[in-house]
């Protein structure tokens, strides 16, 4: 309950892909070490929110501790330098705290809260490195709302919960001689920390510690699932191995929950000179081969395939799609006049959970646990000590 009293706490100051593992074993008290900001140039960084303890390393000094109600952290001259109480001192490192969630001012002035503490570091000679250190559901619970947007309800969201937790589970070594975990980008999972509502940071966090310490292990292993998702299957599942490594629990299946949601069609118009343009010169032809323009201009894909094929030759789908920018692989493909009109189905690799699919099940009354095995066929669920 104190957990949950934090999340709805009220807030001041500032204002507001994967590997697959067996261990070591984390432990669901442990804490998540989140670079934030990760893929921008951080020179500066501001913490407020009321009562800062904040924590300050110099080589073998013993650490001094400062409370104020803000910090202010940059790079200065090589050195990092901090301001606490209006002076500007330097140090190796600084570390702050606070009982309730933290507001915190980042690159071009971007304000975020954050549950947790932090630590910033020297980066380089001119920047600086900070590390969100949160407890491992309080960081499910950011990510949650990160990956899902406007999409919610109760079992969607325990659901989600489950995969990030055992994602992080996997990978929690990610970026460890970088001085992290993860980062807060889609190199890991996003994560932007907790939003303001209140009403929805609870239910949020009521969501991840709801299933506190379950992840999702293959059925006869205890090798942690690879807890792929992504926005809309359309209708079927893909089989891991047309994109990466095959894997027992993500196999090409019906998703009949993922038709008639927001995502599941789309439409996309280029011209014929560059579409077929494109498999000419893949396949050393002629763009006025009358075979191969037949071949690309009139693609039929009622169901999901994994290659196109012209002339004794193949070529990916996701490849297709990754040079077109297509929202899915799943496409077929039409002549209107000077133009090709391209009929896509979901949004994403299609492999593993829908998160679309999900909502659908959770508006129909699936349990999370129902929402998993449906998307994770042959896992089980199992609980970190």
């Amino acid at each position: 309950m104190k957990k949950l009293i934090l999340a709805i706490a009220t807030v001041a100051g500032l204002g507001a892909s994967g590997q697959r593992a067996m261990g070591p074993k984390p432990r669901a008290s442990e804490l998540v070490r989140v670079r934030v900001f990760a893929t921008k140039d951080v020179y500066d960084f501001k913490f407020g929110g009321g009562a800062l303890r904040s924590i300050w390393f110099r080589g073998d000094e013993a650490p001094d501790t400062l409370v104020s109600s803000n910090v202010h952290v940059r790079r200065s001259e090589g050195l990092l330098v901090a301001n606490a109480d209006g002076t500007w001192r330097s140090a190796d490192s600084i570390r702050v705290e606070f009982d309730r969630p933290l507001s915190t001012e980042g690159p071009s002035g971007v304000r975020r809260t954050y549950p947790g503490g932090f630590v910033a570091l020297p980066l380089g000679r001119t920047e600086l490195l900070v590390v969100n250190r949160v407890p491992i559901d309080d960081y499910v619970a950011g990510v949650i709302n990160a990956e899902l947007g406007k999409y919610t309800g109760s079992e969607l969201w325990r659901a989600q919960a489950t995969v990030a937790r055992t994602w992080w589970a996997a990978n929690q070594r990610k970026f460890a001689n970088e001085g992290y975990q993860v980062t807060d980008d889609v190199r890991s999972q996003v994560y932007f920390g907790w939003p303001s509502d209140s009403t929805r940071r609870f239910d949020l966090v009521q969501a991840a510690y709801s299933t506190s310490g379950l992840v999702l292990l293959e059925a006869d292993t205890n090798a942690f699932v690879e807890t792929l998702f992504h926005a809309n299957s359309g209708g079927e599942l893909m089989a891991s191995g047309w994109y990466f490594k095959q894997r027992p629990h993500l196999v090409y299946k019906v998703d009949s929950f993922s038709l008639d949601c927001p995502q599941t069609k789309w439409t996309k118009r280029i011209s014929v000179a560059e579409w077929v343009g494109y498999f000419a010169s893949y396949w050393g032809a002629s763009t006025m081969d009358s075979s191969l323009r037949h071949a690309v201009l009139h693609i039929d894909q009622p169901h999901r395939r994994e290659f196109l094929e012209w002339n004794g030759k193949k070529l990916r789908f996701r490849t297709v799609r990754e040079k077109f920018g297509l929202r899915s692989s799943w496409f077929s493909t039409e002549v209107d006049g000077s133009e090709v009109v391209i009929h896509g189905r979901g949004y994403g690799h299609g492999i593993g959970l829908s998160q679309e699919g999900a909502w659908r099940m959770g508006q129909l009354g699936y349990g999370f646990r129902a929402i998993l095995d449906h998307y994770y066929p042959g896992s089980r669920l199992a609980e970190i000590l």
